[in-house]
């Protein structure tokens, strides 16, 4: 016998498919950034490991090696990803990365300004994870509320100005959020058997650095749940998470596979030397631009989330060459949606009022539910401490972990504006 079709899951799936629709029919209106470039050109390496993996292993003898450089520096996932897709459209990498030192047109004329075609294949590569991560976003909202709550979190992500214009780009951005998401649903998932939230967790590492305070968090969830467990257990299921994360980390990046301990230490000194060459560059021409100290950080993660502009660039090398880009993407007035002092004054009172109005809700919840309300508040904390602590740059795509968390969280409070009306209308 034929189960009856679901009315909500079908108008779930048509809210999922219809944004998808308009979200990718606006891939190519996204201005050019310089890193896509990068990231193409990073992509490569998908053909060089089925050609020879050594290829791709630290080598000690090679230091001044761009491609090495990259592989140290940069989370792989987007490149992986990347890399598959130009598989699919049978596009090859470019052989040119974009040199920041060279003007517009010098990089023009050096082959580093991809095709139409390649940066479609580029974008489409990580922007197929769109509606997935809407799915994710409606799980995890309904999680903590119910399906309205679902509902306004997935609405929310899915017209976010910050969303559009980030993850629509062949970089790092769109798996970042995707993972994020799919850890927090995990988090829910797995409650008796956490180690496995090693895997999202990895997946979120390697997307993005940035997302390391929340693996850290699931290697803590390891450790308190289930709270009957004794604790041989809990330190088995750390353990067990430790081995994993690990073995996802070192499948992504093969740059580890020759020497994995000399490797990791090379990948943390050209991290470290990137942020610090990146804050003196920008402290050389704009000094007030450098988040010096946590106060200053946590204001700059604060106005970027909520009330900045769609950052079209990161540094202002190339704003003429891309002005009109930019004059067209935001002649779309959805583009910059809530984008100024009132719409960011909205969504910061309706974020702040669901998390404290699951605080306060949280003795009426189930205890499975209570527990999981208790760790995606602590999650949103976490994550926010460790972009305040470890995050100088004021790059506006690197709030992008703190989306998911924002629309969780506004979701919720929109959910209990709609309780407080219906409970003052029966009086």
């Amino acid at each position: 016998m034929k189960r009856p079709c679901d009315p909500h899951r079908i108008a779930l799936g048509l809210f999922i498919l219809l944004a998808s629709f308009s979200y990718f029919a606006g891939l190519l209106s996204v201005p050019f950034h310089p890193d896509e470039q990068t990231y193409l050109f990073m992509s490569g390496d998908f053909e060089r490991f089925f050609a020879n993996p050594s290829l791709l292993y630290w080598n000690p003898n090679r230091l001044t090696d761009l491609r090495q450089k990259y592989r140290l520096r940069d989370a792989p996932l987007a490149r992986w990803l990347i890399g598959v897709g130009r598989q699919f459209a049978r596009a090859p990498a470019p052989e040119v990365d974009w040199d920041w030192s060279e003007s517009w047109e010098n990089n023009r004329s050096n082959g580093a300004l991809p095709s139409l075609s390649l940066l479609l294949v580029g974008r489409w590569s990580v922007a197929f994870l769109f509606p997935f991560s809407l799915w994710l976003m409606f799980q995890v909202g309904k999680s903590i509320g119910g399906s309205l709550s679902g509902w306004v979190a997935m609405i929310l992500l899915s017209g976010h100005a910050l969303v559009l214009l980030h993850t629509r780009r062949a970089m790092a951005e769109s798996g970042l959020i995707f993972s994020i998401l799919l850890t927090l649903w995990a988090i829910q998932r797995f409650v008796d058997h956490p180690h496995w939230l090693a895997i999202p967790a990895a997946l979120a590492f390697n997307a993005k650095q940035s997302a390391a305070p929340l693996a850290a968090l699931c290697l803590g969830i390891t450790l308190i749940a289930p709270k009957e467990n004794s604790l041989q257990k809990r330190l088995l299921q750390a353990t067990v998470y430790g081995m994993l994360f690990a073995l996802v980390t070192l499948a992504l990046n093969p740059v580890l596979w020759g020497h994995p301990m000399r490797a990791a230490v090379a990948a943390w000194r050209e991290r470290t030397a990137l942020v610090e060459e990146q804050v003196a560059a920008i402290r050389a021409v704009n000094p007030e631009l450098v988040w010096e100290s946590y106060p200053r950080r946590a204001l700059g993660l604060l106005a970027h989330l909520y009330f900045t502009k769609p950052a079209i660039a990161d540094l202002e090398n190339y704003l003429a060459a891309t002005q009109t880009a930019e004059e067209a993407y935001f002649a779309n007035p959805f583009h910059s949606l809530f984008r100024n002092l009132w719409g960011g004054t909205i969504w910061l009172f309706l974020s702040m009022f669901g998390f404290v109005l699951a605080l306060f809700q949280e003795r009426r919840f189930s205890a499975l539910q209570r527990r999981l309300v208790w760790l995606l508040m602590t999650a949103t904390v976490t994550q926010v401490l460790g972009l305040v602590f470890f995050v100088p740059l004021p790059f506006q795509r690197y709030v992008l972990p703190l989306v998911p968390f924002q629309c969780l969280w506004a979701s919720k409070g929109v959910e209990g504006l709609v309780q407080f009306s219906r409970e003052f209308l029966k009086r």
